[in-house]
């Protein structure tokens, strides 16, 4: 039996706070001993549009958001007609005096109130956080406190803003159907994917990223300016993803650990520099975050139409890293672990995401025990030093200009060109093989370091079995809430783990993903030979609805 759920959805104007009231709401359900799911629907405006946020509350482990909400807050007209079709059957929508025309909505004097509370303006917002406390009864104190906490200007008109809607509700008048109070032991951090992704690099020692602002991956690079102080990270927002990527294998050069980020169209700007890590064999980590394309696209929703665009990213044969978080947990860790093994390694990496997991938030325990520290190749001490030596492994010796582990005469070159092992442009046939060779061994180096990890994660069983990665594997796991199936999820996807995988070959199985053209079921025929027996796809920029899986993998099963 699952646990009750509160939904609480949000919908008004950009720029009227409504990501903001969320985000308070969402941390006061985890004070109070929830687990919360946050997603953020955005158009890409700065004024007008319409924006709406939705909250997902439970006593268990929540994966995703659920759609139909119990609690519907509309500060425009807009809002209400937008969203009177999205109330559970017992729902409570409340709006502005004059918006509920048409609608079963509530009025309530809200801008009235507003104005009276701020004689110099304000946020409509704060109505929306006092509106869930009063129908949710939660203690007035609490909620002033957590609006003081979420909201740094202003305390007075907020206050009285705050106390004059909380006022509007008598004593169980109205309540939402779910205790909201319960008092039990969960984090009470709430976080974004996009969030754990910086943490988790900075765990593992990265010292610099570098970005251009692009949604979905935007918020790293703001995430990262702002702590950048108290992590000691240095966070630059430069003139071009083309500067980014080049900034970014410049600082490597200097030994210091980087990360840049970016979506489709500034990833495709990225693409000369990350052939050029290829070959330079710069440890490097790069974030992918998908979005709907192609070009511009749809800039603010979520997609997966990236996915051998990463697998091939940048021309030539080189070897690459690619892996997927599936959940929030898993962004923390996989971003420590791939900047790990690009230092190991000396070959770039993307972790591949989509917006519905960079941009959405939890609250979640950081899995902080053994997370890696990311290590360099310690040189061999042979003289003269050579930046490219051929190897077993393939990986070479690294030494850094201006540091300890660097002599006086050494000689530290890297190179665009084909080269020799001291790092010397070549064109000489034997050479070149030589040094194509090398890198190629790097290949079976690389699987066996990725061994290490958890490659592929499965959750749940029953008789079917469906394959996901990345993000689509959190819708999926709350349908199996409701529905029993075997949830099979590769993280790892270059170098591919047919290992632990081998077992699903040839077998019958479901394929869901966020695509038009179900490139994951591709590339699980290609590499595992599986038998699609279904794809459950999406492609409009919003994420999978938990009743939507249930009812596609039924169907799918019944066919």
């Amino acid at each position: 039996m699952t646990e009750k759920i509160l939904t609480v959805l949000i919908g008004g104007k950009a720029g009227e706070g409504v990501k903001k009231a969320a985000q308070v709401i969402a941390d006061m359900a985890a004070k109070l001993g929830n687990y919360t799911f946050q997603v953020d629907d955005y158009q890409s405006l700065i004024k007008g549009g319409h924006n709406f946020s939705v909250v997902s509350i439970s006593a268990g482990k929540l994966c995703n958001a659920y759609k139909k909400a119990d609690l519907i807050i509309s500060f425009d007209q807009r809002s209400v007609l937008r969203h009177q079709e999205d109330g559970s059957e017992d729902a409570l929508h409340f709006c502005n005096e004059g918006d509920a025309q048409g609608s079963s909505a509530i009025p309530l004097p809200l801008a009235k109130l507003k104005q009276q509370s701020y004689p110099d303006g304000g946020t409509m917002s704060i109505a929306a956080i006092a509106i869930f406390a009063a129908v949710g009864n939660i203690n007035y104190d609490f909620m002033l406190q957590s609006i003081a906490e979420g909201y740094h200007g202003n305390s007075a008109g907020n206050t009285a803003f705050a106390e004059a809607v909380y006022k509007l509700f008598s004593p169980q008048e109205m309540q939402v159907n779910y205790h909201i109070s319960k008092h039990r032991m969960v984090p009470q951090s709430t976080f974004s994917g996009n969030q754990l992704i910086a943490l988790g690099a900075w765990a593992a020692g990265m010292d610099c990223y570098y970005g251009y602002p692009m949604t979905p991956a935007s918020p790293l690079l703001h995430y990262l300016a702002k702590q950048s102080d108290k992590l000691k990270v240095l966070a630059m927002q430069v003139e071009s993803e083309l500067a980014a990527i080049n900034m970014a294998i410049g600082s490597v050069f200097a030994g210091k650990r980087s990360m840049v980020g970016s979506s489709g169209g500034g990833f495709a700007l990225m693409q000369e520099g990350f052939a050029l890590a290829g070959m330079v064999e710069a440890p490097l980590l790069c974030v992918l975050s998908s979005r709907p394309g192609p070009a511009t696209g749809v800039s603010t929703y979520t997609a997966q139409e990236d996915l051998y665009f990463a697998l091939n990213q940048g021309h030539g044969e080189f070897p690459r890293i690619v892996a997927s978080p599936d959940c929030f947990e898993r962004a923390f860790s996989l971003a420590a672990e791939l900047l790990d093994l690009v230092w190991e390694c000396q070959s770039p990496a993307i972790l591949l995401t989509e917006k519905h997991l960079s941009e959405s938030r939890s609250n979640i325990d950081l899995p902080i025990d053994d997370i890696p520290e990311a290590t360099q190749t310690i040189p061999t001490g042979q003289k003269p030093y050579q930046r490219y030596e051929i190897t077993e492994s393939g990986i070479s010796p690294l030494k850094f200009p201006g540091t300890q582990n660097c002599a006086e005469d050494d000689v530290i070159k890297w190179n665009s060109n084909e080269h020799l092992e001291s790092g010397v442009r070549t064109d000489e046939a034997p050479a070149i093989v030589a040094m194509r060779d090398k890198r190629k061994r790097k290949y079976e180096t690389i699987a066996k370091a990725t061994s290490r990890y958890q490659r592929v994660a499965i959750y749940g069983s029953g008789q079917s079995v469906v394959f996901a990665y990345g993000s689509t594997a959190m819708e999926l796991r709350e349908a199996q809430k409701y529905h029993a199936f075997t949830l099979v999820v590769p993280i790892y996807l270059e170098p591919f783990p047919g290992e632990e995988l081998a077992s699903y070959a040839g077998q019958e199985v479901i394929v869901a993903e966020h695509s038009s053209q179900a490139h994951f079921a591709e590339f699980l025929k290609n590499k595992l030979k599986v038998k699609v027996k279904a794809t459950i796809l999406r492609y409009d920029g919003r994420h999978f609805g938990t009743d939507e899986l249930v009812q596609a993998i039924k169907e799918a099963e019944n066919a």
